[in-house]
């Protein structure tokens, strides 16, 4: 696994601190668990932005945010998002979810 190093402010190392005794985890677990928290909701963020302009289809959103199409689903319902489908979409999606 490569090194990545990063500088913190004084809070934000006290926090890892904080959670790190609290959880019983090393200072880098802590830290991969954040990003990999993080990393999942700008995911998110970035498909459905993506999504949005009609970039992508449901499908390709859903595999770029590494979840389902069921949740990217839910998750547009969640933000009142509507549903961009067209014939070229529905089999895409429907490719996407055979293999």
């Amino acid at each position: 696994m490569p090194d990545i190093s990063i500088t913190a402010p004084e809070d934000i190392e006290n926090k890892i601190n904080m959670l790190a005794a609290g959880f019983h985890m090393d200072r880098s677990a802590v830290i991969r668990s954040i990003i990999d928290i993080g990393m999942r909701q700008k995911l998110i963020e970035y498909s459905l932005n993506q999504y949005m302009q009609k970039k992508v289809s449901l499908g390709k959103a859903a595999e770029i945010a590494g979840i389902s199409i069921r949740e990217m689903l839910d998750i547009l319902n969640e933000k009142g998002i509507p549903l961009h489908i067209s014939k070229k979409s529905i089999l895409e999606d429907f490719e996407a979810a055979v293999q």
